[in-house]
């Protein structure tokens, strides 16, 4: 019998070589019970990590529970942590004007986008008891930062099935994430040919050409912006704001 934790272990630590690795991702689609190990993999690694940082919480407790005197330190070491406090809140001072400073000028294209992705790209949702959906362990891919992979997982389905929207959505934003800017418009505008008026389609397309910056992108990213407003497509108020900004 095949030992899946090795070999499950081996690819989150990188001993895999490239050809390994991509006999591993498309084992996921094609083998269910994998698939299953992979996703219980995953959780049981959240699980652990839940309670080694419970366990830290609780040492650092008890450590302050057998040292009351902690807080009763000699005066010259009390003085010296006086200086270094207020020190630090002149440092923090400073750091506070600048970001205020900063956010009161109009936010760049750029910054806008980055904005966005922050917000809203930082986990894909996944479905409890659909561990051995392969749209679903790409997901877990991504949410844990193994982007590469998951990218190459959603890819695989969109290749197989060009009309699973949500592949192609998702291989999107993974190649936006890892700022593949070319990859991603491809799949948002291949995702815009299929059901324009029930995804962002056009206003991912303005995103990524936002992000890419290159020569023409910004008054080509305003135009699918104003597309979006006329035609009344997903994201129509985040488009109108954007409109507005002076850039």
């Amino acid at each position: 019998m095949e030992n899946y934790p090795d070999y499950i272990e081996a690819y989150f630590s990188g001993a895999l070589s490239p050809e390994e690795r991509s006999e591993f991702e498309k084992r996921i689609e094609m083998d269910k019970n994998f698939a299953e190990e992979v996703a219980f993999y995953l959780s049981a690694k959240q699980v652990l990590k839940e309670e080694v940082n419970r366990e830290k919480k609780e040492w650092f407790r008890q450590l302050a529970d057998q040292n009351p005197d902690l807080e009763k330190q000699p005066a010259p070491v009390r003085t010296m942590w006086v200086y270094r406090l207020a020190a630090a809140a002149a440092v923090i001072s400073v750091i506070f004007l600048s970001w205020y400073l900063f956010l009161q000028k109009p936010a760049s294209p750029t910054q806008m986008a980055d904005r966005y992705i922050k917000d809203s790209f930082q986990h894909l949702n996944v479905k409890m008891g659909d561990g051995r959906d392969s749209l679903q362990i790409a997901r877990q891919f991504y949410n844990d930062g193994q982007l590469t992979s998951s990218a190459k997982i959603f890819e695989n389905i969109a290749q197989r099935d060009s009309s699973n929207t949500e592949a192609i959505t998702n291989a999107g934003i993974v190649y936006l994430r890892l700022s593949e800017y070319d990859k991603a418009l491809a799949y948002f505008q291949q995702l815009e040919k299929d059901t324009l008026y029930f995804n962002p389609a056009v206003f991912y397309q303005a995103l990524t050409l936002l992000k890419r910056n290159h020569i023409g992108d910004k008054q080509r990213a305003r135009e699918l912006l104003q597309k979006v407003v006329d035609n009344d497509l997903d994201k129509k108020e985040i488009a109108q704001q954007w409109l507005e900004k002076k850039w």
